[in-house]
Order: structure tokens, then C-alpha cells, then sequence
């Protein structure tokens, strides 16, 4: 009896053993599991977020290039105006430039 006692605990206690190895052989794979998809999700994150900051960056290029063009345009034509509205006054400016210069200097 002591002999099947004895044999009994060591049973035991060598299912113990291997119930603890397992758990522990169970557990580290659990856990390298886990760090595993934990680096996928911040990798993906960090792609997500660059791509995000990409597509913010070209809108907002995309609009300052529109927005730059109208102002161009803008300018352009107030440009314009104002030389219209001036060439006239130039012409006469310049008109009577030349004649004074003539009249003071002669023609030559």
C-alpha cells in the first residue's frame, strides 16, 4: 500500500509537472501571440497615419495651388485694368517728353 502510495504522488506530482509545462508552453505562445498582432496593429496604425498625413498634405496642396492661380489671375487682371486705365496718360506723358526734349535740344 505505501508502495502504490507513493507511486500515486509521484504520478501526481509528474502531472503537476507536465500540466505546469504545458500552462507555461501554453502561456509563452499566448503571449508571443499576442506581441505579435500588437506590433501588426502598430505597424498598420503608423501606415494609416502616414497615408492620412499624405492625403492631408496633397489637399492642402491641392487647394494652396487653386487658391494661388486665383490670386495670380486676380492680380493679373487688376494688372491689366490699371494699365488700360494709365496708357493713355502715358502716351500723352511721353508725347510731350519727347517734345520738350526737342524743343530744348533740336532735333539732332
Amino acid at each position: 500500500m505505501t508502495t502504490n502510495l507513493i507511486d500515486e504522488i509521484k504520478a501526481a506530482e509528474e502531472n503537476a509537472a507536465k500540466s505546469v509545462q504545458e500552462a507555461r508552453s501554453s502561456a509563452a505562445g499566448k503571449l508571443n501571440q499576442a506581441v505579435a498582432d500588437a506590433e501588426k496593429r502598430v505597424k498598420g496604425a503608423k501606415q494609416a497615419t502616414a497615408r492620412q498625413f499624405r492625403e492631408k498634405v496633397q489637399t492642402a496642396e491641392s487647394t494652396a495651388e487653386t487658391k494661388a492661380h486665383s490670386m495670380v489671375a486676380e492680380r493679373e487682371s487688376v494688372a491689366k485694368a490699371f494699365h488700360a486705365k494709365h496708357k493713355e496718360k502715358t502716351a500723352a506723358a511721353a508725347s510731350w517728353i519727347a517734345q520738350e526734349a526737342m524743343a530744348k535740344y533740336g532735333r539732332g
